[in-house]
């Protein structure tokens, strides 16, 4: 693709969306990646839509991230929700073992209302609540297999911490568009984070050390451990 075909590409508006089980988090997971707090007020009604752009690519992509209620299931409104979009994200909590095993109903419907589509949307897993793991309920295994029969990204964080959630989207979208993202480098240079200078992107702390002043390029052990573990929430940028 060459550099004119990636920008035309990049300027288009994609569509994701997000469904699930009631209270997986959906609508938190939506707030945290547009930069919000992660907590919305209440609970979805039919399908709620909003506008954003991944900042995580250059130039940014328009988003519009369609979050569905979990009882849409039963509707026949999903078609209409489900209509363009690029990305479907299907959602569960880690610590809810049925709001995983349902999810099996949600790709078979999703499949039969795409079925006559020419062009089938990108489809991925999210397990929610990550900060939560010693309540987990669905085993790995579980997940693995699942998304090997289904043929399905697999990915795991937390809309409450943030953990991987500007990842997640930001690949899938990279994925959509035909561009591959790449992992920032982590450690600081000179004092200064490598990273953009906005205080977040997309709901994501840079990597620093809060409440510390700015590290040199040399640092002890303890240090380094401390900030190798901010940056296991990754932000991506276009390689």
């Amino acid at each position: 693709m060459s550099d004119s075909d990636d920008e035309e590409a990049q300027c288009r508006t994609v569509k994701i969306t997000i469904v699930g089980e009631p209270s997986t988090g959906k609508s938190s997971l939506c707030y945290r990646y547009l930069g919000g707090s992660g907590v919305p007020g209440s609970g979805t009604q039919g399908a709620e839509v909003m506008a954003g752009q991944c900042l995580g690519l250059r130039p940014s992509v328009p988003l519009q991230l369609c979050d569905v209620a979990g009882n849409a299931l039963a509707t026949h409104m999903l078609a209409n929700y489900l209509y363009a979009s690029d990305i479907i994200l299907f959602v569960y909590d880690l610590t809810n073992l049925q709001s995983f095993e349902k999810l099996s109903v949600w790709i078979t419907r999703v499949k039969e209302i795409l079925e006559n589509e020419v062009k089938k949307p990108l489809m991925a897993l999210f397990g929610n609540k990550s900060d939560l793991e010693h309540q987990r309920a669905v085993r790995l295994s579980c997940v693995q297999k699942f998304a090997s029969e289904h043929l399905l990204e697999s990915f795991k964080g937390s809309a409450r911490t943030g953990e991987m959630v500007t990842h997640a989207f930001t690949s899938l979208v990279g994925r959509v568009l035909g561009v591959k993202a790449r992992r920032l480098p982590p450690l600081m240079i000179n004092g200064k984070s490598p990273l953009p200078k906005d205080k977040e992107l997309n709901g994501h702390t840079p990597i620093s050390l809060q409440g510390e002043p700015a590290q040199s390029l040399i640092m002890n052990r303890k240090t380094l451990r401390k900030v190798q573990r901010k940056a296991s929430s990754t932000v991506c940028a276009v390689q």
